[in-house]
């Protein structure tokens, strides 16, 4: 079974600052913690009961409709993952072994229920292929770790640029409502931000880790 390696860093991902002076009291995390596995990953999102409760706090700032509450929230207390493969340092160009694996997130979906069932839906596609679906820390939204080639285009970042471009391409065309729906323009402005989040594609993009006891892994690959 491939292991896909990749580096696993703690909170905060961003700098947190006083309120009052707005001084940062704490640097961002900028090395990893240490390098782990798709199946350390599988273990501690289905399994942590830390990390249950910060997804349990997230998950309430999200759902109290204080968007800034819940990614201050997410951004300062969750750990989290770089996919695309291990880094010494959270930066681009700080690869030191690529995964062979791309994230996608689908993002602000009308309920939980709708969550769950995309999950299953990208977990169960014959051409993505997915190796591992989760739910996202708000709860209305899946993160899917997608397999590729690495061996494919000499060049690692372009061709996990191009993956991550096809996957992104693939589920808005096969999933979004957006795209099937009859008056889908009315649609995209009245719920703007639903579906495939496309701001992150760069290599050291980092994965939000969230508690999932129903989270999928496909078991060989």
């Amino acid at each position: 079974m491939n292991q896909f390696k990749m580096s696993l860093f703690l909170p905060p991902i961003s700098p947190v600052k006083d309120s009052a002076t707005g001084r940062t009291i704490q640097p961002p995390t900028l090395t990893p913690y240490k390098e782990t596995t798709l199946q350390e990953v599988y273990e501690l999102i289905t399994h942590s009961e830390r990390l249950r409760t910060l997804t349990e706090a997230v998950r309430g700032a999200a759902e109290s409709g204080d968007e800034k509450a819940y990614r201050m929230l997410k951004q300062q207390t969750l750990p989290y993952v770089t996919p695309c493969g291990v880094f010494s340092y959270r930066k681009s160009d700080r690869l030191t072994e690529p995964s062979g694996l791309i994230v996608v997130d689908i993002d602000h979906l009308d309920s939980c229920q709708e969550a769950e069932k995309l999950k299953r839906e990208l977990f169960d596609d014959l051409l993505l292929c997915p190796v591992l679906t989760f739910t996202s820390p708000s709860g209305h939204g899946v993160k899917a770790f997608i397999p590729y080639d690495p061996a494919r285009i000499p060049d690692t970042r372009q061709n996990a640029s191009e993956n991550i471009y096809w996957a992104m391409n693939y589920i808005e065309a096969v999933y979004d409502s957006h795209s099937i729906h009859p008056d889908k323009e009315a649609l995209k402005k009245s719920h703007p931000d639903k579906g495939v989040d496309r701001s992150g594609k760069d290599l050291v993009r980092a994965c939000f880790l969230s508690y999932d006891k129903e989270a999928l892994m496909r078991g060989e690959i």
